[in-house]
């Protein structure tokens, strides 16, 4: 099953460490999801929400790149929001989004591990980032 990594610092900070949904997921095992779960939209809906996540947060590939791709596949698919997108659209939009990987020259790694390890390095690497910085300042949060 997909997982997530996120921050688990003792202080609530919402909003200020990166998050990665749908960690797991690749070319092979978002049909093993479909199938255990019964729901094929749900999972290829959620291996186009990793595969953007991990675009973002973990290789630091503009969000703007993914959204121009998926209004495109919107557009086409005569959609106005993410609900109204069949199957079909979906596993083309997970195809739009690694095209994005490759037009910046990165790699979205298929296996699992390799998805886990950087996603803990980039969340655990967002702790530094100034808007968690500035917030712990503001909010008097000391890290000892």
């Amino acid at each position: 099953m997909p997982a997530f990594f996120t921050n688990t610092f003792p202080v609530s900070m919402p909003g200020m460490m990166d998050t990665v949904l749908n960690i797991g997921l690749n070319d092979t095992t978002v049909k093993g999801l479909a199938k255990a779960t019964g729901n094929e939209r749900f999972a290829w809906d959620s291996y186009r929400r990793l595969l953007d996540m991990f675009g973002e947060v973990v290789l630091g590939i503009s969000h703007e790149d993914f959204e121009q791709r998926f209004d495109k596949v919107k557009e086409d698919a005569n959609a106005e929001s993410d609900v109204d997108l069949g199957i079909e659209e979906l596993k083309t939009l997970c195809d739009e989004y690694k095209a994005v990987y490759e037009d910046q020259g990165k790699h979205f790694p298929m296996e699992p591990y390799e998805q886990l390890y950087a996603c803990v390095k980039a969340v655990f690497g967002s702790w530094m980032t100034p808007r968690a910085v500035k917030y712990r300042e503001i909010n008097n949060i000391r890290i000892s």
